[in-house]
């Protein structure tokens, strides 16, 4: 545990490097941005299909969350991004043999940068929401939009449930991207095919054979939100707690695939 620790300390002095806070910046400010646009467009009463659910959600207690949540594609595309080009750079630019002086235990190394990685992942995601949510909050009575049923108790509660969903999200994502570093060892690879995998691959399967997909990770770990908030993301087709199951089983799954072959890898400077 102490291993883990250290490895979890000397992570966390590298969130001051300018690549790390862009990836937390760009997350903030373009999923602010959507969020305005999104109110932005309902308030001024702009009609649609696209908007159809939106509209008829907005003075509801899934108001708010329904708004905020537009961003979500490119939240989780960006933890995806900032979690395996993290990892895959210590082989890139051969740094982990260094830190594998320091720290010969190659799981708990990879333990500790993983809670470290994860941990800003969330605080990220808890920043944009928050900023997100103060902007609409701010805005609206000038829009004459009444927020009581966001602020009301029920509101509260659909807020929380989508934070817990998302946070639970953003930890599946991360784990995916672990994995997908672990065995790339290159940023351009890890991130490439991680973005490949959830925004093409995933998405031909679900139009190819949507049965099939439903179990995808990619996909299993949307629906775990939308099950909470419809209109932030596909509901589960095999019910919630079979998505959750599953997603804890996938989540488990990419632990133990990195856990078994970081050991077994060659480490060269």
């Amino acid at each position: 545990m102490t291993s883990v620790v250290r490895a979890f300390r000397s992570e966390v002095l590298k969130f001051r490097r300018w690549s790390v806070l862009a990836g937390a910046g760009a997350m903030l400010g373009a999923s602010t941005f959507i969020a305005y646009l999104t109110f932005h467009q309902i308030a001024s009463g702009a009609t649609g299909h696209e908007m159809t659910g939106l509209i008829a959600a907005f003075h509801t207690p899934e108001g708010l969350v329904a708004v905020i949540g537009q961003a979500r594609s490119l939240i989780i595309a960006i933890a995806l991004i900032l979690v395996s080009a993290n990892l895959a750079a210590e082989w890139t630019q051969g740094t982990l043999r260094n830190l594998l002086v320091r720290q010969p235990n190659r799981l708990a190394w990879l333990a500790g940068k993983m809670l470290a990685v994860v941990l800003f992942v969330l605080l990220s995601m808890l920043l944009t929401l928050a900023a997100s949510s103060t902007l609409i909050l701010i805005l609206a009575p000038g829009q004459g939009v009444q927020t009581t049923a966001w602020t009301s108790a029920e509101g509260l509660r659909v807020f929380a449930e989508f934070l817990v969903n998302e946070a639970l999200c953003l930890i599946g994502v991360s784990t995916l991207g672990m994995l997908i570093a672990v065995l790339t060892r290159s940023v351009a690879s890890a991130v490439g095919i991680g973005l490949a995998y959830i925004l093409v691959f995933e998405g031909i399967i679900a139009v190819v054979a949507p049965q099939v997909s439903q179990w995808f990770p990619g996909r299993v770990f949307n629906t775990i939100v939308g099950a909470a908030v419809p209109l932030v993301g596909p509901t589960p087709a095999q019910g919630y707690p079979a998505a959750l199951l599953t997603g804890v089983l996938w989540i488990v799954g990419f632990v133990v695939v990195s856990a078994l072959a970081l050991p077994r890898q060659d480490i060269k400077a």
